[in-house]
């Protein structure tokens, strides 16, 4: 019945790779159980085997995306073998993913102190890879979008719309189109104010000698263009990941919050009226503490 299904999912053009994993996953899910695929299987069943998953008898438990991934490959075989008549049940339709309590806060990837210190150093020793292009003003520009993304919260397309008007310098702020066409005003910070009025100043030389710098209402341009475009932003970003961290824009968004709640002492409101949130319940995930928080507040107990 298996060589049934694998030419089924041949006949649907799935990958090479993806049938050599549906295969194997459920190879193991049968030699586990001790049963063959024509015989019955309960949804009790597939959840004692996965709680023999997470408590192993010998070795380490799987992590949690390995198992959803046996699960899928459960999920496909099953659904296929009852709507092809094969098996009359299908154990698998109260079985959901697993989840981690931590999976949200997996997905919030933010900046500590020590790594946007390491990433400024990175930004001024990255050698220049493109030709015709001025290493002086390639380093002023993808630092002053940085300090940008890092102290006003930006979204990555906010940054790319940002026209020199929405800069007030005299005032200190910055007016930000947001979602839904939703205006928000960010005060700056004497820090990202320097790193503005630097970077404007060395704009303003550039526009003497660019034409398309000096026709540009944008605070961002590239090489070419009169605009940093997204996809330019997103992959000058990247272009300073390292080989265990890759670096995305909103990266640089979720430091911002994270920084924010830490100095107004976990003020949600004011944070998320910053970040333009329009639920506060997603600013509310930020005050979840990260693993090495939690390793430093265990470390921080008494001994004795």
């Amino acid at each position: 019945m298996i060589e049934e299904y694998i030419a089924n999912l041949q006949k649907n053009n799935k990958s090479p790779k993806t049938i050599i994993s549906y295969r194997n996953d459920i190879h193991i899910f049968l030699d586990d159980l001790h049963i063959h695929p024509d015989q019955f299987v309960t949804a009790t069943d597939v959840r004692k085997w996965i709680i023999s998953l997470l408590n192993p008898l010998e070795g380490k438990p799987l992590a949690i995306t390995t198992i959803n991934r046996r699960l899928n490959s459960l999920r496909s075989f099953y659904s296929w073998a009852q709507k092809s008549n094969r098996l009359p049940h299908n154990p698998m339709e109260e079985i959901p993913d697993l989840k981690s309590a931590d999976e949200d806060q997996e997905k919030i990837m933010w900046l500590t102190e020590e790594e946007f210190e390491d990433l400024l150093h990175r930004v001024r020793k990255t050698p220049v890879k493109s030709r015709g292009v001025d290493p002086e003003e390639k380093y002023r520009r993808d630092r002053a979008i940085i300090y940008l993304l890092t102290y006003a919260g930006l979204r990555v397309d906010e940054l790319s719309n940002l026209k020199l008007t929405d800069l007030d310098l005299e005032l200190r702020r910055i007016r930000i189109l947001g979602k839904g066409w939703k205006l928000r005003t960010v005060p700056m910070s004497n820090t990202l104010w320097q790193e503005l009025y630097d970077w404007l100043i060395f704009r303003a030389e550039m526009a003497n000698k660019k034409l398309h710098v000096e026709e540009s209402p944008y605070v961002f341009y590239s090489q070419r263009s009169a605009k940093f475009t997204v996809r330019g932003i997103q992959s000058m970003i990247e272009s300073y990941s390292l080989p265990k961290k890759k670096l995305t824009p909103h990266m640089f968004r979720h430091t911002f919050c994270k920084w924010m709640l830490k100095a107004t002492n976990n003020d949600i409101e004011k944070v998320r009226r910053l970040a333009g949130h329009s639920n506060i319940s997603t600013t509310a995930r930020y005050l979840k503490d990260s693993y090495s928080d939690l390793a430093d507040a265990v470390e921080a107990m008494p001994k004795f």
